[in-house]
């Protein structure tokens, strides 16, 4: 019997903390750390870079020599020509559009930051939200917990004839409802579990994720002016349009160069078995006279792209300025209100339920009262950790559009 009452005990000592070992507590610092270079996020926005490269290699490669073998046999005469025939391509056309080819490579570089900091954004949108359906899904069952507790006592002055059976059954009804839920929070929080668990390189059971937050107090938003330059220097799709226009100019000039002849030399041999045989050299020099075709559709187009390009930097500022200007007036909003709510909701919770229990056991109020003062304090901190994430969502939408970082 003793050693029944000690396993039970090591067994109530050991199982808390296996199954704390089992999760996975992640700060958000720690979670942006997961997303690794090996993650698959990461290597397919970084793939295309590696796609604009191979472009800058076929530019720059200059063009194989072709070698030609003739023979001639007429009248008892045989001649033999061995040459070898190389296009120089001297003209500067090649290095620019080695030029252009290495600018789209920038622009691509540009555009993946850009993806890179997007993922990262919807990395921390995913922490937000599992830190809000923590916070919901806790808060609903502490109160789903303490209605259970009250049904009981109502279950056993019931039998003891102190309560009504109304008041049993209404606390127990209300059991299921914030149950209910309850469990609609789990299935959020499971959800967003799944999400974070996709940005990581590493296969892990994501139900083992546990968000931890750390809050700190709100950094001071920036003027809009600061937030307009800051966006303009930073964002890389803008920083991307440029560089399309920087590589239209060079297409632009490289396809000028098409009026400029490229040489082609011809080097070999010639052998011949008239009069004993002799062996000679062959010397040529080939050049394509740019009479029709001088570039001018190379040229058009290089010029529409560059007026595309700089269309679209122009209309991509409008935009930005009009985004950034709305999300920081969302910030603003929804920050004051959370703080508002705060002060004026959840902190006036826990008091109004204790007046309404203490009511309740005096009989100057009834059930309907009391569940109305529970459900209205669960619900103001459910309500709080949604303003929260609102306020969240509001700041990392800002962040990513401006390129200001939040402390």
């Amino acid at each position: 019997m003793r050693s029944l009452v000690l396993c039970a005990t090591l067994a109530a000592m050991l199982l808390p903390s296996s199954a704390g070992a089992q999760s996975l507590p992640l700060t958000e610092s720690a979670a942006l750390a997961r997303l690794s270079p090996n993650s698959p996020r990461v290597r397919a926005i970084r793939a295309a870079i590696e796609v604009a490269r191979a472009d800058v290699l076929a530019a720059g490669r200059w063009p194989n020599p072709r070698v030609t073998f003739d023979r001639e046999s007429v009248a008892g005469v045989t001649e033999n020509m061995t040459m070898v025939a190389q296009l120089l391509p001297i003209t500067g056309r090649r290095g620019f559009e080695v030029q252009a080819a290495s600018a789209l490579v920038d622009a691509s570089s540009n555009r993946s930051d850009d993806a890179m900091r997007r993922a990262r954004v919807d990395l921390r949108l995913a922490f937000a939200q599992l830190v809000a359906a923590q916070v919901r899904e806790r808060e609903l069952a502490t109160s789903r917990d303490r209605l259970r507790g009250l049904a009981e006592v109502l279950a056993k002055r019931e039998a003891a004839g102190d309560a009504a059976g109304f008041d049993r059954l209404r606390a127990e009804r209300e059991v299921l409802d914030v149950d209910a839920d309850r469990a609609s929070a789990s299935t959020e929080r499971a959800r967003a579990q799944t999400t974070i668990a996709g940005f990581f390189a590493d296969t892990i059971d994501s139900s083992r994720i546990v968000a931890v937050d750390r809050t700190t107090p709100p950094a001071a938003v920036p003027a809009l002016d600061a937030l307009v330059e800051t966006a303009e220097s930073v964002r890389g799709e803008l920083l991307a349009l440029r560089k399309e226009v920087d590589a239209a100019h060079f297409s632009a000039r490289a396809a000028d160069r098409r009026g400029v002849p490229e040489p082609e030399i011809v080097a070999g041999t010639k052998s011949s078995t008239l009069g004993g045989g002799d062996l000679g050299s062959v010397v040529t020099v080939h050049a394509v006279v740019p009479l029709f075709d001088r570039g001018r559709p190379e040229r058009a187009l290089a010029l529409a792209r560059a007026s595309q390009a700089e269309a679209r930097a122009d209309a991509f500022r409008l935009a930005l300025r009009s985004d950034i200007a709305a999300l920081r007036a969302a910030v603003l909003e929804r920050r004051e209100t959370a703080d508002r709510y705060r002060s004026a909701a959840v902190d006036t919770a826990g008091q109004i339920e204790r007046i309404a229990q203490v009511s309740y056991d005096e009989g100057e109020r009834g059930i309907l009262e009391l569940l109305d003062a529970y459900r209205t304090g669960s619900a103001a901190r459910v309500r709080q950790a949604a303003l929260d994430l609102a306020t969240r969502q509001a700041e990392l939408e800002l962040e990513f559009v401006s390129g200001w970082e939040i402390p």
